[in-house]
């Protein structure tokens, strides 16, 4: 950013404050019954502007979805790719998704009202499948050297990140119907204990 001319810096916050606006309109009356007018009315641009970083509201959407995949990942990443022992990095990364659930609550709840599920989950954009791929590959290396090191079990570490990622996913996503803190902690902490309870190796 500290490279970027004036008029480059203005621009990334004008595309910022527009998707901002949008999905304020869109969590607020829907997707459908938001127009690109809308939009450019409550961001404070013309149309046209709307129309110069985005092709189309479908494609303003896409970018929302890229936006909050990428705010997950950077949430995740640290996690799955620091220096704590497995099973610290597999809680940790469990009971982050609290932070995950509060910080794109609004999206979320978009999401799964015009499509029923999270974006992480079906991938409607190249860049939320690269991310789903790449937690994917994190959490299964994770889960193979902690049954090297004799810490997990002998499991299907495929069955164990692919059952630990949609029990998170689908929890979140019913989560943020009504969303509650306290709900929320208590029901992650079961999911860790859980999880831990069949995948650690206590002998």
């Amino acid at each position: 950013m500290e490279n970027l001319s004036r008029k480059e810096r203005d621009k990334i916050r004008h595309k910022k404050e527009i998707l901002s606006e949008a999905l304020n309109l869109f969590a607020e009356k829907g997707f459908h019954s938001v127009s690109m007018q809308d939009i450019a009315a409550g961001a404070g641009f013309g149309v046209g502007t709307l129309y110069n970083f985005f092709q189309s509201k479908e494609q303003l959407f896409e970018d929302l979805m890229n936006d909050c995949a990428e705010k997950i990942y950077q949430v995740l990443c640290p996690i799955l790719v620091g220096d704590l022992p497995e099973e610290a990095k597999l809680r940790l990364f469990i009971n982050s998704h609290k932070k995950l659930a509060e910080d794109n609550i609004k999206f979320i709840k978009l999401y799964v009202s015009e499509y029923g599920t999270l974006t992480i989950v079906n991938g409607r954009s190249q860049k939320s499948n690269d991310i789903k791929a790449a937690i994917h590959s994190n959490l299964l290396e994770i889960i193979q050297t902690g049954i090297s090191k004799n810490v997990f079990r002998q499991v299907d570490s495929e069955i164990v990140v692919l059952s630990l990622m949609a029990t998170l996913q689908a929890f979140i996503m019913e989560s943020s119907k009504v969303y509650n803190e306290l709900k929320v902690r208590n029901g992650l902490m079961q999911i860790e204990q859980f999880f831990f309870s069949m995948l650690l190796n206590v002998s």
